[in-house]
C-alpha cells in the first residue's frame, strides 16, 4: 500500500501495475525480441496468446478480418519467473507488471520496488518499439490493482462489514450463500476526480500453515488514472497508488489492520 501504510504481515496477495498508451500498430512480437534476451534471466518462461481487446473506447468497436496476405496482430507476450510469482506483459498498447503472493514465500517488495521495475523495463520497451515502428509510446491511462486476501472473514461477512463501516452490530441479512461478490465503481474518486476506482469482494478459501483451508474473503481494489499530454504519468501512476491505499483504510477495519500489524 502507500509509503504511509505499512505492515508487518501485510495482507496483499497480488499486485498489478499497467501502462495504457496508444497502438502501436506496425510493432510485432519479433521487434522486441532483444527483450527477450535481456530478461531471460529472470523471466524464464515465455507465452503467446490471444491480445487482449483494446482499451480505448475509440478502438473498441474495430473489426478486421484477417485474410490471405494481412499480417496477423500482435500477440500478448507473457513473460513468467519459474515460480510464477512475478510476470511481465506486453502488447501494442499496454505494459504490465504483475506480482503474486507465492506459497506464501514470496514477501511483498512494496509499491516503489515494483514500480521501478516497472518503469526500467518499460523504458527499456519504450526505445525498442520507438526504434522499430518510428513511434514512442505515449502513456494515456496508469492502473493500479491490489487483491488482498482476509481470511477468517466470509465474503457475506466482509460485504456486510464494507457496506456498514464495519460495525459490531452489522450482519449480512440473508442466509449464508455458496458463493458472494459484490462490486462498487467509481468514476472519479474522492481524492482525485482523474482517477476511476473499484472496490469489490469475492468468496475464497485459504490454507494456513497447518494445511486446513479455512473460509476467508478476496478484497480488491483498482485504480485507473487518466494521464494527459503535460502530466507524468508516473506521479498519475502514484495518485492511482494514493486511491487505493484511502480506498483500502475505508473499507478495512481499525481491527483488522492490527492484527495485519500495522505500522504507524
Amino acid at each position: 500500500m502507500a509509503e504511509q501504510l505499512r505492515f508487518e504481515r501485510p495482507p496483499v496477495h497480488a499486485v498489478s501495475l499497467a501502462l495504457l498508451f496508444d497502438t502501436l500498430p506496425k510493432l510485432q512480437t519479433l521487434d522486441l525480441a532483444q527483450l527477450r534476451v535481456d530478461w531471460r534471466e529472470d523471466y524464464p518462461i515465455l507465452r503467446e496468446s490471444t491480445p487482449m481487446p483494446a482499451w480505448q473506447a475509440s478502438e473498441q468497436d474495430d473489426v478486421e478480418f484477417v485474410r490471405s496476405g494481412l499480417s496477423w496482430p500482435m500477440a500478448l507476450c507473457s513473460l513468467t519467473t519459474e515460480a510464477g510469482d512475478r510476470e511481465v506483459r506486453f502488447q501494442q498498447d499496454r505494459f504490465v507488471l504483475k506480482w503474486n503472493l507465492s506459497d506464501g514465500e514470496n514477501p511483498y517488495p512494496g509499491y516503489q520496488a515494483l514500480k521501478a521495475e516497472l518503469l526500467a523495463k518499460f523504458d527499456q520497451f519504450s526505445k525498442l518499439s520507438q526504434s522499430v515502428s518510428g513511434v514512442l509510446p505515449r502513456v494515456k491511462r496508469a492502473d493500479v490493482t491490489y487483491t488482498n486476501k482476509i481470511p477468517g472473514v466470509s465474503a457475506h461477512q466482509a460485504m456486510a462489514g464494507v457496506l456498514t463501516g464495519w460495525k459490531s452490530e452489522s450482519s449480512f441479512p440473508f442466509r449464508v450463500p455458496d458463493y458472494c461478490g459484490f462490486r462498487v465503481h467509481y468514476d472519479e474518486s474522492e481524492l482525485d476526480p482523474r482517477v476511476a476506482v473499484l472496490i469489490g469482494v469475492d468468496s475464497a478459501v485459504t490454507e494456513p500453515s497447518d494445511g486446513e483451508f479455512t473460509e476467508g474473503a478476496s478484497l480488491i481494489i483498482d485504480a485507473e488514472s487518466q494521464v494527459d499530454t503535460e502530466d507524468d504519468f508516473t506521479d498519475r501512476m502514484d495518485r492511482a497508488h494514493e486511491v487505493v491505499a484511502g480506498a483500502f483504510l475505508e473499507v478495512t477495519s481499525d481491527g483488522m489492520r492490527s492484527q495485519w500489524g500495522e505500522i504507524k
